[in-house]
């Protein structure tokens, strides 16, 4: 992230909220070379977006010297998102929806996709219960790909 230039305002680009788990993929230095090339771009253009919660669970999780220099890198490379009150009344929604499918979506990662939503972003993720949430109809719009 040291070589991104940092982000410029543009307002044609689609907002991306990565989430934690790819972010946490980043630090580990697991990501795909596309991967890697797509989340540069994205920054370049000024469309990742790092939703608070987000922010908070690498806060607590970021605990090494290294991780919280990527923690600060994450922070200027992505425009800033904060809880809103609406999220937790759209993420219940959601949980509804889900629980009808069978599917299960812990509450965080429910406040993520109605943050998502909210902004009409998509959602990046290395999560496999975003995976299947985000194979339904119902939040397919929300569904950002790297691979």
């Amino acid at each position: 992230m040291k070589n991104w230039k940092r982000p410029r305002s543009d307002t044609t680009a689609v907002p991306v909220v990565v989430d934690t788990s790819f972010w946490i993929d980043y630090a580990r230095g697991r990501l795909t070379p596309a991967e890697l090339e797509q989340i540069e771009r994205l920054a370049r253009f000024g469309a990742v977006v790092l939703y608070q919660l987000v922010w908070l669970e690498l806060v607590v999780g970021f605990r090494s010297i290294k991780e919280q220099g990527i923690l600060g890198e994450c922070r200027a490379v992505s425009r800033w998102d904060a809880i809103q009150a609406d999220d937790g009344i759209k993420a219940e929604g959601f949980a509804a929806t889900l629980r009808g499918k069978g599917r299960n979506v812990g509450a965080s990662d429910l406040l993520i996709m109605a943050a998502a939503d909210r902004m009409g972003a998509q959602l990046i993720h290395h999560d496999s219960d975003f995976t299947a949430a985000l194979s339904l109809r119902e939040f397919a719009h929300l569904k950002g790909d790297l691979r």
